[in-house]
């Protein structure tokens, strides 16, 4: 009880702080080169959290694993459906065109409030806004498990989208208050962690719920939330009980509304669903079809308005024009929407090779797919230990450039292996292939963001924060639609269209049990190859990424001083 005391002052309100600053603070500020020492009795409290008091060892060790746990459910949430998904469309009784909604649902409520979370953290206080959102997490998970059709399925993902966006904003933001600046790097690397392994877990827990029979089944792979939901939430009720992160100091709806980029928002959202629309239609009515082509141009048109609005707006932009017109940030941001793109398209459709062409169980694909998930976890932290060790001897952020240079390269690679995947590769391939693509993955989780904190003027790292989390989850989005968009095109232009779309849903599962053989060969042939046109897509566009990689320009890690010389930018 004593660990759960109130602090013995009642400290003063939180300062006026972002979310993005506090993003900037959790995530960016490693690769600190003097040794210091930490009290295990308490931890001193940052400036723009509590000041002057301590929170017990104990207590903050808590916070961090309901954290954790929070931030776990809300990432592997995204990957979960991946093994799942050829059990939920043939229960569910949905088409293959319909095979990417559970997953573009989830990432675009979970982007497109991404920027508000913040600015409603500052307003109503760190505390209600990540209890608000593990609650509509929670509320989501149950409705998902409970969808009686597909279509439901998709708006229920998206009510659990929207709170999972919040989680992983809340928790990044409270955990960076909570410790101070200097040993901020150390509690971290436990959220980085969790990030990297809810890669792993999501397939292998999908693949464990859609092979069970019973009362388990793939709906537990949204009912499990509930229970670790509930944990999370205890946990860190009581390790904040008294814990002032309350509402930052000058902020009020009216200014909220007067300076938000609500329009550009819009205008970035809009243009974007419009394109995933028309990628998903297209294997639908056709590429000629109105249906495919109005949401694609006006998707088009509509991010070329933004793009000139962001740059004429007098509010404060998602993306403004000194970030717009800076080489680094600018190229940054397009190596993210690439990276992410693959990687999800990636984390997707590995999993539908295994088990349409392999003829794998959801939890054989999951197992079989440790390779690129495992790859890609284990890569950030051998990169994380470079980059703070090259950044120590040189105090730039060279270590980081080299770190994305060779993360695109060997991503280039590895999936430029995985074209040669087909209906009888050798095992030894089918392994070796995920393996390359997804340490190459993982060298480009961290490093980019290190390198666009470092490019701007302390001043615009919290705007920039806010674009670089945008582009990425759209990136994500955009990777799965074009994805499902080749897969299904390629299959409608086979010879065996009529058997793989006659019937409203198909289990593509069920295709290694075809008879007779000669046709099952062809038919698999016919999967196989249209899985290999994602990554014939997928490997030029990591060669891009590569190629506009030596636009990225060494700058200096040293901390940078804002107008108010007290107050700095941690280092990366």
């Amino acid at each position: 009880m004593h660990e759960f005391a109130s602090p013995p002052h009642p400290p003063e309100p939180a300062d006026t702080k972002s979310l993005s600053d506090a993003t900037v603070t959790s995530i960016a500020s490693d690769g600190d080169c003097s040794p210091r020492k930490m009290s295990v009795g308490s931890v001193s409290m940052p400036k723009a959290g509590l000041k002057d008091e301590s929170l017990s060892f104990l207590r903050l060790l808590l916070a961090h694993i309901g954290a954790a746990l929070a931030l776990f459910l809300a990432t592997t949430d995204a990957t979960i459906v991946s093994t799942s998904l050829p059990t939920i469309i043939a229960n569910l009784n949905a088409s293959q065109n319909q095979y990417p909604w559970v997953g573009v649902s989830y990432a675009v409520s979970q982007t497109a409030l991404q920027p508000l979370y913040g600015q409603f953290s500052d307003l109503l206080g760190r505390k209600i806004v990540l209890f608000g959102s593990i609650s509509m997490f929670m509320i989501g998970s149950l409705l998902c498990g409970t969808a009686s059709d597909y279509v439901l399925l998709c708006v229920y993902r998206a009510v659990a989208g929207m709170g999972g966006g919040g989680i992983v904003s809340s928790v990044w933001l409270i955990t960076a208050e909570l410790v101070a600046e200097e040993q901020r790097a150390k509690w971290s690397q436990a959220l980085s962690v969790t990030w990297s392994a809810s890669a792993v877990a999501g397939p292998l827990l999908g693949g464990v719920f859609s092979d069970s029979t019973g009362l388990l089944s793939w709906r537990w792979a949204f009912f499990i939330n509930l229970p670790i939901a509930t944990v999370a939430a205890v946990l860190l009720f009581f390790s904040l009980k008294d814990v002032p992160l309350r509402p930052a100091k000058g902020v009020t709806w009216r200014k909220l509304w007067n300076n938000f980029d609500l329009l550009g928002l819009i205008l970035f959202m809009s243009g974007t669903v419009g394109l995933v629309l028309g990628f998903s239609f297209s294997s639908q009515f056709g590429w000629n079809a109105p249906a495919t082509l109005v949401p694609l141009v006006l998707g088009f048109l509509i991010l070329i308005i933004g793009y000139f609005y962001e740059k004429h707006t007098n509010r404060d932009a998602l993306f403004p024009s000194r970030m717009l017109n800076n080489v680094t940030v600018g190229t940054i941001l397009i190596i993210s929407f690439l990276h992410n793109f693959a990687f999800n398209a990636g984390t997707f459709f590995l999993a539908l090779y295994y088990q349409a062409v392999n003829g794998s169980s959801a939890l054989e694909a999951g197992l079989r797919m440790l390779p690129y998930s495992l790859g890609s976890s284990l890569a950030s932290m051998p990169t994380a230990w470079f980059i703070a060790a090259y950044q120590c001897r040189t105090k730039t952020t060279a270590g980081q450039k080299i770190v994305i240079i060779i993360g695109l390269a060997i991503a280039t690679i590895g999936f430029g292996l995985l074209t040669a995947l087909s209906n009888n590769t050798p095992t030894t391939l089918q392994e070796i292939a995920p393996l390359i693509a997804g340490i190459g993955i993982g060298m480009l989780f961290h490093s980019p963001y290190q390198v666009l904190t470092k490019a701007l003027h302390p001043e615009d790292i919290a705007s920039a924060t806010s674009a670089f989390f945008l582009v990425r989850f759209t990136g994500a989005t955009c990777g799965l639609a074009v994805a499902s968009a080749v897969f299904n095109e390629r299959l409608a232009l086979s010879d065996y269209a009529e058997l793989l779309g006659s019937a409203a849903s198909i289990d593509l599962r069920s295709l290694a049990k075809l008879r007779p053989i000669a046709v099952r060969e062809d038919v698999l042939k016919t999967v196989a190859s249209a899985i290999q046109f994602i990554w014939i897509v997928c490997t030029p566009c990591l060669g891009v990424g590569l190629l506009i990689s030596p636009l990225i320009k060494t700058t200096s890690t040293e901390v940078k001083q804002k107008s108010d010389p007290e107050k700095n930018v941690p280092q990366v």
